[in-house]
């Protein structure tokens, strides 16, 4: 027998860390992509600008995004054509792995990365409006100290 969803009882929501970093982190997603959409850089409101968060200055390889996306590479290869097809970034064979490739930004690319920099310095300049900067460099400093924290036990 199926029971109905509503039957089951399920307790309210309680306050807790993580739903609030994920309320905190969708908000400022949102605000973020669409104000990176607003420049122009359209592709910020799809997923394939996930795939922009891993490429550094020297690039990344492609292996490597697999591995920290925790998609198949199927999945971050249809992402990353997707960004090659729009002139974002470009793939080069990786110097490391002669049968990996390597992905990194092109001009476009570093423009859009230049244009978030700016817009994530405006956001954080409007949240320091909101509690204070002596709040936001505290939370700053605290979650970047629960980070490495987090990273040092792995």
């Amino acid at each position: 027998m199926v029971k109905k969803i509503d039957k089951l009882g399920f307790p309210p929501l309680e306050k807790h860390v993580g739903l609030a970093l994920w309320q905190m982190s969708e908000l400022w997603e949102k605000r973020f992509g669409a104000e990176m959409v607003e420049l122009g850089h359209t592709y910020f409101s799809e997923a394939r600008s996930n795939i922009l968060r891993f490429v550094g200055p020297k690039g990344v390889s492609q292996a490597s995004v697999v591995k920290r996306m925790g998609l198949s590479k199927q999945a971050v290869q249809q992402l990353i054509e997707e960004l090659v097809m729009d002139g974002v970034v470009a793939k080069k064979p990786d110097p490391i792995d002669r049968r990996g490739r390597l992905i990194v930004l092109t001009q476009s690319g570093l423009s859009a990365m230049h244009d978030a920099n700016i817009v994530k310095k405006r956001i954080e300049k409007e949240y320091e409006k909101m509690i204070g900067s002596e709040k936001l460099s505290n939370l700053i400093e605290v979650l970047q100290l629960l980070s490495s924290q987090i990273l040092n036990k792995s």
